[in-house]
């Protein structure tokens, strides 16, 4: 995986996070219901599941990062607070989110 990709997902995963959602995770509307049969957005629906997909990994990712490597990204990327040696730990977090996502993400 690229680094640019890392971080259109991380991108994805940041607007998730900050996204007030209270759903239960159901479709609002069956595209091949809706539709008719058309086909036409079949293309488009697969993309988006995709990238719903990757965000949830993104998360399950950062997740399991070591605390301070954690607060690191959240800092960059939500806003929260730095932790001590921020720039250090910000760029450990990044080199391992590159290395498990490489490995958990289809990119």
């Amino acid at each position: 995986m690229k680094i640019s990709r890392l971080t259109d997902i991380i991108d994805d995963w940041v607007r998730w996070m900050k996204s007030d959602s209270h759903k239960l995770g159901y479709p609002n509307k069956v595209n091949y219901i809706v539709s008719g049969g058309n086909s036409s957005n079949v293309f488009d629906d697969m993309v988006r599941t995709s990238d719903k997909k990757n965000v949830k990994t993104m998360d399950a990712i950062i997740g399991s990062l070591p605390l301070e490597q954690r607060q690191a990204i959240f800092a960059r990327y939500l806003g929260e607070k730095k932790p001590m040696y921020f720039e250090m730990k910000f760029d450990l977090a990044m080199d391992n989110l590159l290395t498990i996502a490489s490995r958990r993400i289809d990119a």
